[in-house]
């Protein structure tokens, strides 16, 4: 996969700035977009709201559907699988807010300014390709009973208004294998039609132990592709027990306990 890490201005053209107040730069980002009522077709979510649902009940995600008109979401999970037992009705009328405020105190300048530089970028892409790009990033958060969950959230466009603006966000969240204790966090830009990566190249701040090597990658998108180390081995004209080597540093790098967990992992960050 290339990665193209350029990154692009925000509304009015205005630089992204180093500040590290992202929290700031965040809400004055999302109190700049402006969504008219008039450019929304609300009878779109008469498509995607049961859909929604559907997928909530029987998916192993937490999804939720974010209004960057109202600025609050349209669907929240109503049983957030990661956390146990949560205040659904404050969790809607608090909005992001809420999570936010459950977040690790090291991880909260992370996501926002992963949030913040991501909406930035995808603002100045031509709105006929902002659905192209998907956004995954890891974060801790607290579960009811007090302990941390580490998570990795996807985050895509699904729906812009009459005058090309972002809209409605899907957000799916999964628990991430690696546990709470480790400090770095993974965040992937990907646009899944070109293959690319944008913002955050192999490296960045926040992509430490974790990351594979390029050979791991192409291996583990061989093992997504089905072949069994042998045929991979035969495929890059390299040993059986190189292979499997490959694999268990895959494995321990992801922290994950079978390679169907590893596949799914790194397909959620674009890594295969």
């Amino acid at each position: 996969m290339r990665n193209h890490h350029s990154e692009r201005n925000s509304v009015g053209r205005t630089p992204v700035p180093d500040s590290t107040d992202w929290a700031e730069e965040y809400r004055g980002l999302l109190g700049r977009l402006r969504v008219r009522e008039e450019d929304c077709d609300e009878s779109v979510l008469d498509h995607h709201l049961p859909f929604l649902s559907t997928l909530d009940a029987v998916d192993g995600s937490s999804v939720a559907l974010f209004d960057l008109r109202t600025k609050s979401y349209r669907f929240l999970t109503s049983s957030f699988k990661f956390l146990g037992d949560y205040p659904r009705e404050e969790a809607l009328a608090g909005g992001p807010d809420y999570f936010l405020r459950l977040l690790h105190p090291r991880d909260l300048p992370f996501v926002l300014e992963t949030v913040t530089r991501t909406l930035c970028f995808l603002l100045a892409v031509p709105a006929e390709e902002r659905r192209d790009y998907r956004l995954s990033f890891e974060f801790r958060i607290r579960a009811s009973g007090g302990g941390l969950v580490r998570l990795i959230q996807q985050v895509i466009i699904l729906e812009s208004d009459a005058r090309g603006n972002p809209w409605l966000v899907l957000i799916a969240n999964d628990r991430a294998p690696r546990g709470a204790a480790e400090e770095t966090l993974l965040r992937r830009l990907e646009n899944r039609k070109a293959g690319t990566w944008h913002l955050f190249p192999p490296g960045d701040r926040g992509e430490g132990p974790g990351t594979l090597s390029p050979r791991e990658t192409e291996i583990l998108g061989l093992v997504a592709s089905g072949l069994a180390s042998r045929e991979i081995a035969d495929r890059l004209y390299i040993s059986v027990a190189t292979v499997n080597n490959h694999r268990q540093r895959i494995l321990e790098k992801l922290g994950t306990k079978s390679s169907a967990e590893a596949v799914r992992y790194a397909a959620a960050l674009g890594l295969v």
